[in-house]
């Protein structure tokens, strides 16, 4: 004899920021047990990305772009993306944007009108203008600025590809 067990999925939702473009909740899901099995952030109650965290603490409500990160691995200990989500146009615009198989840890940002520029830890920057991700140059400065312990273990320079992608909403 044979039984399914299923495990009941417990939702909380934080209260959210209100922004001048919606309310931006999180959502963490875990089992019965307390394990988190989903997470993901919405605005106006419309999933926009998923398993991602806001990257810093200190942010300014009205702005219109944000950065969240994405989980971190367990062999570097750090993410291997970041995600820009631009709330001032619909569709939510979301891109994952990085460095591949290195650690990128969001630094600091200069948020403009129309041009921003995103910097990693230790001054990797990266550009977003007029709905577009522009990528530092894959080169040997950008090797200095991510070569251990920054980088991932076993990578070589010209493994340091930098690397920006549209991402859909979850279903």
């Amino acid at each position: 004899m044979s039984t399914h067990c299923f495990s009941q999925e417990n939702c909380e939702r934080d209260r959210g920021t209100k922004t001048p473009h919606g309310r931006l909740t999180t959502t963490d899901c875990s089992d019965s047990k307390v394990y988190l099995i989903k997470k993901y952030i919405s605005l106006d109650d419309v999933k926009i990305l998923e398993r991602s965290y806001l990257s810093e603490q200190s942010f300014d409500k009205e702005r219109s772009r944000w950065i969240f990160r994405g989980e971190s691995l367990h062999e570097t200990g750090c993410p291997d993306r970041l995600y820009l989500i631009d709330l001032s146009v619909k569709p939510v615009k979301v891109i994952a944007f990085g460095i591949k198989k290195a650690c990128n840890v969001f630094h600091w940002a200069s948020w403009g009108e129309k041009r921003s520029v995103i910097a990693l830890k230790n001054n990797v920057n990266f550009i977003y203008e007029n709905g577009k991700m522009t990528l530092p140059a894959s080169d040997e400065k950008l090797w200095k600025s991510i070569e251990p312990p920054h980088a991932g273990e076993g990578m070589k320079s010209e493994d340091a590809i930098p690397f920006a992608e549209d991402i859909p909403p979850p279903k």
